[in-house]
């Protein structure tokens, strides 16, 4: 009988402790399972056995919840989806052309003639090749009735500001004179267009009349009536007209219109396209004045330089 309470009791004891060992060992899991460490107070004492089970109890809620616990949180179904980036597509990189009026400068020349000088020389030059006329090389020019400006004064003054202006559009140009002292009859003005190959010949002048009244801008051309013009009298007077519709767009006037003339020794040596801009009269008082005004001088360059460009652009 008491080798059996002795065998009881010792089989007692290593229950005790296998719970204990057992509680222990669940309280490490649930350490390791929660981030946070839970302290659970009883308020009285449990019993080894009822200590073990407990312990049993919680680690495996705590592993319920490690594992109700998602590895990642997933986007809200509204988050917008990325879109793969296109595959570039190959675009040929466009050739660079010059503009009309670049290329015009390339292969063509515009010359300028400012009509008269200081001094006119009045020996004889013939009027054209098909002519025996003679006129006087060159004159002076007119003078403004208000201004007193000589007209050579005026024709230097707009033809440098066309210059400028055709050369700020890459025309090339050149001219006849760029000083008031020289000495170039007309028929040589005609030859310095010649030899250089121009394409275009402008000749800026400005009128006279006897009436006072008189006024407006005009452009000239070489009359086909003379058989030396009649290679060039058609593109002259074609260049005319740009020229004429140039200025009445620059200035919002209607101007004088064209004019043939075959009486003119520029034109009639002249083997290039030629006209000639009556920029007004200096025997109005009043266009007189105005043709003086930097302003005006430069709706008139302006408006002219768009003719040639026009004109030699559709060369």
């Amino acid at each position: 009988m008491c080798v059996k309470r002795m065998l009881l009791l010792v089989a007692g004891i290593a229950l005790v402790g296998v719970l204990a060992a057992c509680g222990d060992e669940q309280r490490q899991i649930a350490v390791l399972a929660s981030p946070t460490t839970e302290v659970v107070q009883s308020a009285a004492p449990a019993t080894p056995v009822a200590q073990g089970t407990a312990m049993v109890e919680i680690a495996a809620a705590k592993v319920s919840e490690v594992q109700a616990v998602p590895t990642s949180t997933p986007l809200p179904a509204t988050s917008p989806t990325v879109a793969p980036t296109p595959a570039a597509t190959p675009v040929a990189t466009p050739e660079m052309k010059p503009t009309p009026a670049k290329a015009a400068a390339i292969n063509k020349l515009v010359m300028i003639d400012p009509g008269h000088q200081r001094h006119g020389n009045n020996e004889p030059e013939q009027v054209g090749p098909d002519t025996r006329e003679m006129k006087a090389k060159v004159s002076s020019g007119t003078v403004g009735v208000r201004t007193k400006k000589a007209e050579y004064v005026l024709n230097l003054e707009v033809s440098a500001l066309l210059k400028a202006e055709l050369v700020r559009r890459g025309i090339n140009v050149e001219m006849t004179r760029e000083t008031h002292d020289v000495d170039i009859s007309n028929k040589q003005r005609a030859d310095m267009a010649n030899e250089a190959g121009a394409a275009l010949v402008v000749r800026i002048h400005a009128d006279g009349d006897a009436s006072a009244s008189t006024k407006g801008f005009s452009v000239l051309y070489p009359s086909a009536g003379q058989p030396a013009m009649k290679p060039i009298a058609a593109e002259s007077k074609q260049a005319a007209g740009y020229l004429l519709a140039g200025l009445q767009q620059a200035t919002g006037s209607k101007g004088r219109g064209l004019s043939a003339r075959d009486d003119l020794s520029g034109f009639n040596w002249s083997k290039v396209p030629v006209a000639l801009v009556e920029l007004g009269f200096m025997t109005n008082p009043e266009e007189d004045e105005l043709m003086s005004d930097k302003a005006y001088q430069q709706k008139l360059a302006t408006g002219i330089a768009d003719g040639i460009e026009q004109f030699v652009n559709g060369k």
